[in-house]
C-alpha cells in the first residue's frame, strides 16, 4: 500500500514537471522598432491616440512568438496580445489611478460623543 502511494506521488510530481516544461515561455522586453510590421501597422491603426508603456515578446517551447503591448490613454491602460501576423489574440483593459497632489485627502472622522475612539464598544 505504501509503495502504491509513493508511486502515485512520484507520477503526480512528474506530471507537474512535464506540464511546466511544456508550457514554459520566455518573455523579453523589446524596442518598438523590433515589432513585426504587421503588428506595428495594427497598433498604429487601432491605438494611434494611446501612448505605449511597454512592449515584450513571448516565445513558447515551439518557438512561436506573440507580442504583449501595454498602451495607455489618460487613466485607461490596455494590455494587447498580438501574433506575428498582426492578429489581436487578447485584450485586457484596466484602470490606473494616479495621485498628482490635487486630490482632496480624507481626514479621519471624529469619534461620536460619549464613545471611545478606539472602535470598541464597552
Amino acid at each position: 500500500m505504501k509503495k502504491a502511494i509513493i508511486n502515485y506521488f512520484v507520477m503526480l510530481s512528474l506530471t507537474f514537471v512535464i506540464i511546466n516544461v511544456c508550457s514554459a515561455q520566455t518573455e523579453t522586453k523589446i524596442p518598438g522598432d523590433s515589432l513585426p510590421a504587421l503588428v506595428h501597422n495594427e497598433l498604429n491603426k487601432n491605438y494611434a491616440l494611446y501612448s505605449v508603456n511597454s512592449i515584450s515578446r513571448k516565445v513558447d517551447q515551439l518557438q512561436n512568438s506573440t507580442y504583449k503591448i501595454e498602451v495607455q490613454k489618460k487613466s485607461t491602460v490596455i494590455e494587447l496580445h498580438y501574433d506575428k501576423q498582426g492578429k489581436l489574440i487578447n485584450k485586457e483593459k484596466s484602470k490606473v489611478y494616479t495621485y498628482d497632489g490635487t486630490e482632496k485627502t480624507r481626514s479621519p472622522s471624529p469619534s461620536s460623543p460619549g464613545k471611545s475612539g478606539d472602535g470598541h464598544n464597552h
